[in-house]
């Protein structure tokens, strides 16, 4: 490779990283509203698929049922976190003593001599409701998020129905509308794959930990239940991070280190029986992602992105391989991010295709270019 084409990749990349960067006020809302976009037009073809004696509802009727479905969760969301932090300011001063208690009984059991500091030396109470606060602030910022979002989606779907028209206008040549197809029949099952499974899973075990807070009694179950929801979605440090928070909260509410110990079991149990052993055998190969990939890419978009890259670093970057794999000048990046290095494309460079062949994979460009 010539010392050109190197400095020429390397500008193109540093222009792609200083655009993600900089335009991150613009481009994260438009990719939340695709993630969005997808999930109504998932949840449009379930209730379309409804058992109604052969009757079938109107497009129009279910993509708004759908975007409602969509909103009325939002809404219902928000108003558990706003609930769980009011509850936290109000019940602040019952926590903050037996956090000192518990302090108390950690320089007792290590036989420190000293006397163990008190909530104000520590400013405990102080931090955490500064943490509340931004909490708040957060919710608001999100909540004007949100409704620009919902813009967005709206946009999507009256746009979606001429899309498929616009690419016939286009009039790209055989080659280039089967492989354009090809692509968006990959990111499609991919996407459906990865959202489907994941979704499942997280349900899973959100409902499994709430049981189990539930049984203990601990304070504010179905938030944390929650939290386990959504941080599922984050690899590697999402489930550490789900685990602790609760745990960190039984610790305090519990004199005894008893109810402590059964959260941090049973939801490492939880997160390792549905994490390890039954998601990766309804994803199968579907994500074919290297390990340290993941990590390495849920750095990189934490860094870029924040929690939303943190969210949906796994989609992006299953998205890249399948994009570099088509091409012979990006085919080894899908290689080097791939788990096994096998990114063929099957249907797409299959020696000896007929034209017929060809013929029917061009005229699934429309269906490919709906998302689900």
């Amino acid at each position: 490779m010539s010392i050109v084409r190197v400095a020429a990749w390397l500008i193109t990349i540093a222009l792609i990283l200083a655009l993600i960067v900089l335009g991150k006020s613009y481009l994260v809302p438009i990719v939340v509203a695709l993630v969005f976009w997808y999930l109504v037009n998932a949840l449009n073809d379930q209730f379309q698929n409804l058992p109604l004696g052969g009757f079938r509802l109107p497009n129009t009727v279910t993509l708004l049922m759908s975007l409602g479905f969509i909103v009325l969760g939002l809404y219902f969301i928000s108003d558990m976190i706003v609930n769980t932090v009011n509850g936290f300011v109000q019940e602040s001063d019952v926590y903050l003593p037996r956090i000192e208690q518990q302090i108390a009984n950690v320089y007792a059991r290590l036989r420190i001599d000293r006397p163990p500091p008190s909530i104000t030396q520590l400013r405990i109470g102080q931090e955490l409701l500064g943490n509340l606060a931004l909490v708040f602030a957060g919710v608001t910022s999100a909540a004007k998020g949100v409704a620009l979002v919902l813009l967005y989606v709206l946009f999507f779907l009256v746009e979606q129905g001429s899309f498929p028209r616009k690419l016939r206008v286009l009039g790209l040549d055989m080659r280039s509308s089967t492989r354009f197809a090809f692509v968006l029949q990959e990111i499609n099952t991919a996407m459906r794959t990865y959202l489907g499974v994941k979704t499942l899973t997280s349900i899973a075990t959100a409902v499994l930990c709430f049981i189990i807070f539930q049984v203990i009694g601990l304070d504010y179950a179905l938030f944390w239940a929650f939290l386990i929801f959504l941080f599922n979605y984050i690899p590697t440090i999402g489930s550490i991070t789900a685990t602790a928070l609760p745990a960190l909260l039984a610790l305090v509410q519990f004199d005894t280190l008893t109810p402590f110990l059964v959260v941090v079991i049973g939801v490492t149990i939880v997160q390792l029986l549905v994490g390890n052993i039954i998601e990766p055998r309804l994803m199968g190969s579907t994500l074919n992602i290297s390990p340290l990939v993941v990590v390495l890419s849920l750095i990189l978009w934490s860094m870029l992105w924040g929690i939303v890259g943190m969210l949906l670093s796994v989609p992006i970057t299953v998205a890249i391989i399948i994009i570099t794999a088509q091409f012979p000048q990006t085919r080894a990046v899908a290689i080097l991010l791939s788990r096994n290095g096998d990114v063929n494309t099957r249907k797409l460079n299959r020696p000896g295709r007929r034209e017929s062949e060809r013929k029917e994979e061009v005229a699934g460009v429309e269906d490919a270019t709906t998302v689900v």
